[in-house]
């Protein structure tokens, strides 16, 4: 586990448990105000706790300890209805039920809860999301494309490109849900796929959808860490997160029984949960069937799980020297 993020996913469940007792203790205050007469009895019922634990611990049972404890509880109810206020108003707040906002489960074993490693996955992938980034749909610029023909085509780089790029925004704009949840950028370099990709990734966090943006090198070499440390949380993330966005797939280290076998696995896993999967590639489809082979290939290029678009032209790269 990232020792920071889980360290943080504690923190913030102690700053929500002492933010539930500052609740806790402005609905006591009211109450008090309301009913002065709730003092001495909330007050009698705590001695009556604190007798009953101390007679636990030396073995001993108080003396008519549930009828003492029903009768003040009634007169409590009493005085809190009567106050126009409910008979809940005394219980304790918490955002977490299971752990009570302590963060940890079990009574011999502790274990995290599953709000600490909720807070967890989510600050993970929180990390792996862009800043503020300037590659919009809206700071598209068609004038980075040559307007000239295509060779062998009727279409220039530029009006291909925005209907590219419309294609891509009407995908950003559906998301989690769009009709197609895959898509595969492939073409050589300089042709905008990044660009594409980080618009993508820009609009689904103008709409509130969780997405991870990585390349392929650093995708692989987390799962190599995982692949030896055994750890799976930080992999739960990618698997589960609404969106992933992969960048430059084959510029990643072909490890033995790791990189296939490994991307397989997460393909596969996402593509059948209907996770949204973007990946922007160099290669071209029949490198990308020769390096991969067919297990990874045949469902990139499923059009019922995949969309592939080709981006096709002149390095913009090149245009700008």
């Amino acid at each position: 586990m990232n020792s920071e993020k889980l360290k943080q996913a504690l923190q913030e469940t102690r700053d929500e448990q002492h933010k539930n007792r500052q609740i806790e203790l402005k609905n006591e205050q009211l109450a008090y105000e309301k009913c002065p007469a709730l003092v001495q009895l909330v007050n009698d019922r705590r001695n009556l706790i604190r007798e009953s634990v101390i007679s636990a611990l030396s073995g001993g049972v108080p003396e008519n300890i549930e009828i003492r404890m029903d009768e003040l509880n009634r007169s409590i109810n009493k005085e809190l209805r009567a106050a126009g206020l409910p008979e809940n108003q005394f219980e304790a707040v918490y955002t977490c039920e299971l752990c009570a906002d302590t963060g940890y489960v079990g009574r011999h074993k502790k274990e995290l809860c599953k709000c600490v490693l909720t807070r967890y996955r989510k600050l993970l992938t929180e990390s792996y999301s862009m800043g503020d980034s300037h590659e919009t749909f809206e700071n598209y610029d068609e004038k980075v494309f040559s307007d000239e023909l295509i060779p062998g085509s009727r279409a220039s780089q530029r009006s291909y490109m925005n209907v590219v790029r419309n294609t891509c925004e009407q995908y950003a704009d559906l998301l989690p849900r769009p009709a197609v949840k895959n898509i595969l950028f492939y073409g050589k370099s300089g042709l905008g796929k990044t660009y594409l990709l980080n618009s993508i990734a820009m609009r689904a966090k103008e709409r509130g959808v969780a997405y991870i943006s990585i390349t392929a090198n650093s995708l692989l070499n987390r799962i190599r860490k995982a692949y030896f440390s055994s750890e799976e949380t930080e992999l739960n993330a990618i698997y589960n997160v609404p969106l992933l966005l992969i960048d430059d797939l084959g510029t990643e280290p072909l490890w033995e029984n790791i990189t296939v076998e490994q991307l397989f696995a997460l393909i596969n896993d996402r593509f059948s949960k209907g996770k949204c999967t973007i990946i922007s590639t160099n290669l071209m489809l029949t490198e990308l069937q020769q390096r991969y082979t067919e297990r990874i290939s045949s469902r990139l290029l499923d059009p019922r799980l995949c969309k592939t678009i080709q981006f096709i032209g002149d390095d913009i790269r090149k245009r700008a020297l």
